[in-house]
């Protein structure tokens, strides 16, 4: 059973934040493209965002002419520095899908089809490391996002689907896999699993994607509440957010304020959008 979390190993984070978005205006409901000017490049793909929790750092993990890697970008004096690759990646080694810890003192990414993380050392970033079994293991695994206490949120195909599945933090490292509830991985009336998540930080809700009867097109947006240590039943992002091409890449700002997520475009690129996250909780009333 799920349990809200409230003491923090990880860090927190803060609704007080005054974070710079590249000096771009805030998006009202419906989603627009985030940051034109800095991601969107010919022959790139941007699929995935993540900030420090101050929010003074950031990473992008993207695909250059189809080859994946992730950039880096950080507030000096007041304004963003060029996005470069970051400092961890090695070359062709197929980086992507970056995601900050809530203290800020990791990072974790994959590395071909394993979960891999960095440790932060000073103003800079360790060697990677692999995380062992029973994380990774002889199947693919994608898509790591973090909680509070350290709990890790993952996408695996282990067992011959994709599923999403969690383990929790203890001892100084990762123990027991837990694939989430039927609810959430369901296979069943036309749905394809689900995949691709971002866990809230308190494990409160989890925005996922999904191909689902009913939903707008190929890959849609979902979200489920923790209500009593289950998970409700999964609700469209709606058209504001879907449409019938595919979205994935979910992520929500650390200062609960913006909802981030990447899109296909006509030229079969992708690009990272945002709108205003209210819908979280509205959609939970």
């Amino acid at each position: 059973m799920l349990a809200f979390i409230s003491k923090s190993l990880f860090g927190q984070q803060n609704s007080d934040l005054q974070i710079d978005y590249f000096g771009q205006n805030s998006p009202g409901d419906s989603a627009i493209i985030f940051t034109p000017i800095v991601t969107s490049m010919p022959n790139r793909s941007d699929l995935k965002i993540t900030l420090s929790p101050d929010g003074k750092e950031c990473l992008i993990g993207t695909r250059v002419n189809e080859v994946p890697t992730i950039l880096y970008s950080k507030q000096v004096n007041g304004h963003w520095s060029e996005f470069e690759t970051a400092s961890f990646i090695v070359a062709n080694q197929r980086e992507k899908e970056p995601f900050f810890s809530p203290d800020g003192k990791k990072i974790f990414f994959v590395r071909y089809a394993s979960i891999w993380v960095s440790n932060r050392i000073n103003q800079s970033w360790a060697a990677p490391e692999i995380l062992n079994s029973p994380i990774n293991v002889d199947a693919e695994q994608y898509h790591p996002t973090v909680t509070l206490d350290g709990t890790l949120y993952f996408c695996s195909n282990r067992g011959g689907e994709y599923n999403i599945y969690r383990s929790k933090y203890e001892n100084g490292r990762y123990s027991t896999v837990e694939k989430l509830d039927a609810i959430i991985n369901s296979h069943i009336n036309g749905a394809d699993g689900a995949y691709d998540q971002y866990i809230a930080p308190d494990e409160s809700y989890i925005i996922f994607s999904s191909v689902r009867s009913g939903g707008f097109g190929k890959e849609d947006q979902y979200i489920s509440y923790n209500k009593g240590g289950h998970w409700t039943n999964p609700i469209n992002l709606g058209s504001k957010i879907n449409t019938d091409g595919t979205e994935y890449g979910s992520y929500v700002s650390p200062d609960n304020k913006y909802y981030f997520f990447a899109r296909y475009n006509n030229r079969n690129l992708s690009d990272i959008y945002w709108v205003n996250a209210k819908f979280i909780e509205k959609l939970r009333e």
